[in-house]
């Protein structure tokens, strides 16, 4: 890959008019000079040393890694864009030498169009050509005159000189010709490389938005984009806020650390994945638990910080972080033993990451291998929701005076994430969706399920007005992937405190520990709080009465990263033991 740069002229070819002093003039070839220079600043392949040139850094790693990139691309016969995935893949999986080298021409890595993608931006090592012949310094062949020969052109008496000269010239120009075609290649298969990467654009008018989750339909040209359902959410976890979040919900971390730590029966010398690895914490700790190797996945460009996070931690040889996709990306293994991943969202499916998690299993883990967290359930209750109602519609009609009664719709038309008092609950709970992370599909998520809520307050409270449906959810870890935990056994209520990230998780003694959690008005709050569905009309329940409904759940049409809601309900008499029979009132929501 060939290009220019043009080099300020100096002061006395700038324009008579114009005030720029000789020494103003040197302040700006200097400042260019100096971002040129940051410009090829190129951070080694295989350390964290910075060097002031591509050239320098693979000096640098043929020196102390003994790795020549140039013989190892002649080596596996790779072209441009094979040297370019060849540079990513070493960065982003961090490959030792020895890896490199057990690679073959033929494997499918060097044809991974995801690996096209730089992993540090601007990488200088990606414009770098060790084969290229140009040069400042090059002389522009000049064309060949005919002359006649006589005195006045002793070079016509040389004929031998000349058509030596000539031949030489000519061999220039074919090998200039022959450059200059594989630039031409290089230029349209990089063209075509771009179209198919972000896809095509109309340069006309602007496209119109569909419903469709695969793409879209442009106007004009007619052209169809995918729709991308997926870069806003992984750049909302390159954030550090909300990993700091999540890492202080000591229920969520410390009941995940507890699981990996006290099953070492699961973890030594196990290959391990972790799907969505985030600052790697949970790949620290399989490491720790034993595991012979763990592949840390994250598709954001946390991966950058989560790869130093492990080498601080000296986990580096233990751990491969692979950025990208877990459904584009090639482990270096065919198998690994155990699949761990923090996928939930709010109302357990909001994110729509169990997805990506059901591929990796079906992938890349063996088989009889174990999935952690391996059962969860979505649970429905009903509230009394007073303070709910209070801050989201009570607000709205009177405020400093002037009645915004109309601002009161969104709250009946979203799930409200919230944290609910166990004060509240004043029904029993229904499981309405139970996922077994070892054999549920990603069809399976779009559900719907009856549910029946029996009140729990006693007949001396006569009646109680219910303005909300209330959704939390439960984690089971089982060190048995044969195991189902059955409805009638209840999560464990734990006590956490606040402050427990200050030392490490100690592990439990045994053999064979189960672990869960809930994220319920009964144990402590989560970062994941609870989702509350707000009632238009209210419902009075009696102690002789019952709810009975259906609960929908699927995901959006317009984005499959959230969530389309509908709850069906009736009141009934606690006598009643008919199946779906009634007339029914029937709410909608969008969880987002």
């Amino acid at each position: 890959m060939s290009y220019q740069v043009n080099v300020p002229a100096r002061a006395g070819s700038i324009s008579s008019g114009s005030s720029i002093s000789d020494e103003e003039e040197d302040d700006r070839l200097s400042d260019w000079a100096s971002s040129l220079g940051e410009a090829r600043q190129t951070k080694s392949l295989f350390d964290e040393t910075i060097l002031p040139t591509p050239e320098a850094a693979l000096q640098h790693d043929q020196n102390i890694w003994d790795f020549n990139l140039h013989e190892t691309c002649e080596k596996l016969s790779l072209d441009m864009f094979g040297r370019i995935r060849l540079i990513n893949l070493i960065r982003n999986a961090g490959l030792t030498k020895d890896q490199i080298d057990a690679l073959s021409p033929t494997d499918p890595l060097f044809k991974d169009d995801n690996l096209l993608k730089p992993v540090i931006p601007d990488d200088p090592l990606l414009q770098y050509d060790p084969d290229d012949s140009w040069s400042d310094d090059d002389e522009i062949p000049q064309p060949v005159r005919q002359v006649t020969a006589g005195p006045s052109h002793p070079q016509a008496q040389a004929p031998s000189t000349q058509s030596t000269s000539t031949n030489e010239e000519k061999s220039k120009i074919a090998q200039l010709q022959a450059e200059l075609e594989q630039a031409r290649k290089d230029l349209t298969s990089m063209r075509l490389l771009v179209s198919n990467t972000i896809g095509a654009e109309d340069d006309d008018e602007p496209k119109a938005e569909s419903s469709s989750h695969s793409e879209v339909t442009g106007k004009g040209k007619g052209k169809a984009v995918e729709r991308d359902d997926d870069t806003h959410y992984f750049h909302s976890y390159e954030e550090n806020d909300i990993h700091e979040i999540m890492l202080k919900d000591t229920v969520r971390t410390v009941s995940y650390a507890r699981f990996l730590l006290s099953n070492p029966q699961i973890f030594k010398d196990a290959v391990v994945m972790d799907v969505g690895c985030g600052t790697g914490i949970l790949s620290m700790l399989a490491a720790k638990a034993g595991a012979k190797h763990v592949y840390a996945i994250e598709a954001s460009g946390l991966a950058v910080k989560a790869r130093e996070n492990i080498r601080k931690n000296g986990f580096e040889d233990v751990i491969t972080v692979i950025q990208g996709k877990v459904e584009d990306i090639t482990l270096p293994v065919k198998e690994v033993d155990v699949i761990v991943s923090e996928w939930m969202g709010y109302m357990l499916l909001y994110e729509s990451m169990l997805d990506s998690v059901l591929v990796a299993r079906d992938r890349f883990l063996v088989k009889g291998g174990l999935m952690a967290p391996s059962q969860t359930r979505l649970v429905l209750s009903a509230i009394t929701g007073k303070r709910i109602w209070k801050e989201r519609i009570s607000f709205w009609p009177s405020v400093y005076g002037f009645d915004l009664s109309e601002m009161q719709g969104p709250a009946f038309e979203e799930g409200l994430t919230e944290i609910v008092d166990k004060e509240e609950v004043v029904t029993t709970e229904a499981i309405v969706r139970d996922i077994n992370s070892h054999t549920a599909t990603i069809k399976s998520l779009d559900f719907h399920s009856s549910f029946t809520l029996k009140p729990t307050f006693t007949s001396s409270d006569n009646e109680v007005e219910i303005k909300a449906f209330l959704t939390h959810f439960d984690t089971f870890f089982s060190p048995d992937s044969t195991t189902h935990i059955s409805p009638e056994e209840e999560v464990s209520i734990l006590q956490f405190n606040d402050n427990e990230y200050e030392s490490p998780v100690k592990p439990l003694s045994g053999q064979g520990n189960q672990i869960s959690f809930t994220t319920g008005p009964k144990g402590k709050y989560t970062h994941w709080k609870q989702v509350a569905f707000l009632l238009k009309n209210p419902i009075s329940l009696k102690s002789n009465q019952q709810i009975k409904g259906k609960f929908f759940c699927k995901k959006s049409e317009t984005n499959s990263r959230e969530l389309d809601v509908e709850i069906h309900y009736r009141i009934t008499s606690t006598e009643d033991q008919s199946e779906g029979e009634g007339s029914y009132s029937v709410q909608c929501y969008k969880v987002r």
